[in-house]
């Protein structure tokens, strides 16, 4: 009996110290990732060479939300590229000023012979010229008919007046260029409008922050029938990229300042001839927003594995995103010692597959599932085998990186039966940069009309990127004509200011 009651307590013994070894693995890696994550380097890149990044620029270090990738930084064991000279270049035809130096005699100094004068270039020096305001002063003709006046069966003089156009904003200031300049130091140079104010008051003009403010909201309400018109035209696309980003919004009914809301960005593909980017605002990452949002919406979606579009419409096909798997598995690979081989190895074949992606990168997207089916497949089979094989501490990183990827195997599948689908979600992180680096300068904002402002120019300025066209002339011919089409203009009007139309073209190109 007493040995029986030895080997029961060596048993539970054993089990504890099992149990504690699990939990010192657990803590060791825990300390290691935030040793790394404070102290350490961020790349994700392979240490092997000729690894290529799975990332199209360099600017990745801006993302330090759940979609982050952290900087773009080298191991010490991958060989530096020699750092090569940069050489300043003029890429766009600039406005030439002549400058002559005028000799001092126009006269020899030995025989007094009239110089034959010519000119030889020596130089050029590239100057800079101020922003300045200046006053546009309207006035209105008035015909007065004389003949009528002088009739006496007419009460007083007849007069006509010229038409006058309509301006988005009425009893202001503010004119068209001058509130998209405004707005396009706001959104594509990240300068709050506080500091704005500051640089007017030097050029003359003293103004408050509130009324810049409700220019920009003036304008976002001018400009409101043309973003909801993108949204249609997106959702009419076979293949959007999807993500979402928080925000700060001061005052929202229910909730307190210091809480989140949220930026759901829906984009194009990279491969279409219009695209689209839209922002939208809400105060909450809840999926009832998701499923508003790609409501009526029929085709495919490449987003994250957040549980948010777990409930979108039956018409969506969503597809999953092979760099946030790589990513979870990179971290496993730095995690705990004995289960770092399995993450390493599962990055190598995720990085096989980016590398299969790039050579198909040119092909028509029939051509481009024929390759993946013959080359990609056999990768993902390894990839799916070494999961199925391997047991891992659950709550260890690769834990975790193992049932994110079981979790979406079938999202992740659907780039070998659709060439359309792209490998990663890469281009939406992307397009949130400017509002990540616009957050650390806007730090928030106050109310929910200045929210849904900030989503539809952060929108309307990525668009205009990705179609070439220049955000600051785009939003003044905007603010110019739109207001000319009346209160309720149709989809065929609104129409003609879509980013691609060859008017906006030949007068916006950037």
């Amino acid at each position: 009996m007493e040995i029986d009651d030895l080997k029961k307590e060596n048993a539970e013994l054993r089990a504890i110290n099992a149990k504690q070894a699990e939990q010192i693995e657990l803590l060791q890696e825990q300390v290691a990732y935030l040793t790394a994550k404070i102290f350490g380097k961020s790349s994700e890149q392979s240490p092997e060479n000729g690894q290529t990044s799975l990332f199209d620029d360099d600017n990745q270090g801006v993302f330090n939300q759940p979609e982050s990738t952290g900087e773009q930084i080298r191991h010490p064991e991958v060989p530096q590229k020699k750092r090569t000279t940069q050489q300043t270049k003029i890429t766009k035809a600039l406005p030439i000023k002549k400058e002559v130096i005028h000799l001092a005699h126009r006269h020899c100094d030995r025989c007094g012979e009239l110089y034959n004068v010519f000119e030889k270039q020596v130089g050029q020096k590239l100057h800079y010229q101020p922003a300045r305001l200046y006053i546009e002063q309207k006035y209105q003709e008035v015909g007065k008919c004389r003949r009528c006046s002088l009739d006496e069966t007419l009460d007083g003089d007849k007069l006509v007046n010229a038409t006058m156009p309509t301006p988005f904003m009425s009893h202001s200031l503010a004119s068209p260029d001058l509130v998209a300049q405004i707005i396009a130091n706001k959104y594509v140079l990240a300068l709050p409008l506080d500091r704005q104010r500051q640089l007017f008051q030097k050029m003359g003009l003293t103004i408050y922050e509130p009324t810049l403010c409700n220019w920009v909201l003036a304008a976002a309400k001018c400009l409101d029938p043309l973003n909801r018109l993108l949204l249609a035209q997106l959702k009419t696309q076979s293949h959007l990229h999807g993500d979402e980003t928080p925000i700060q919004v001061l005052r929202e009914p229910g909730k307190p300042p210091s809480s989140k809301s949220y930026l759901w960005e829906v984009r194009s593909a990279k491969a279409t001839n219009q695209p689209i980017v839209y922002f939208h605002y809400a105060p909450s990452r809840s999926e009832v927003v998701a499923k508003d949002l790609y409501a009526g919406y029929r085709g495919t979606l490449l987003c994250d594995g957040y549980s948010g579009y777990n409930h979108l419409p039956p018409t969506v096909t969503r597809a999953g995103c092979w760099a946030h798997v790589r990513r979870k598995f990179w971290e496993a690979a730095n995690g705990i010692l004995s289960q770092q081989s399995i993450g390493h190895r599962a990055v190598k074949l995720i990085d096989e597959l980016f590398r299969l992606e790039k050579q198909f990168e040119n092909l028509s997207a029939d051509q481009r599932l024929k390759q993946r089916q013959k080359k990609s497949q056999p990768l993902i089979d390894q990839f799916w085998d070494l999961m199925a094989q391997t047991q891992a501490i659950a709550k260890s990183k690769l834990g975790k990186a193992i049932t994110y990827a079981f979790n979406q195997r079938e999202p992740l599948m659907v780039f070998l039966t659709d060439g359309a689908v792209a490998l990663s979600n890469n281009i939406a992180e992307r397009g949130i940069k400017h509002t990540v680096i616009g957050r650390k300068n806007w730090l928030f904002s106050t109310g929910q009309a200045g929210a849904k402002a900030n989503a539809l120019f952060l929108g309307l300025f990525e668009t205009a990127k990705a179609n070439g066209i220049n955000f600051g002339n785009y939003l003044t011919y905007l603010l110019m004509r739109i207001p000319q089409l009346g209160p309720f203009p149709t989809t065929a009007q609104l129409a003609a200011y879509l980013p691609w139309h060859k008017d906006i073209r030949q007068n916006c190109l950037d």
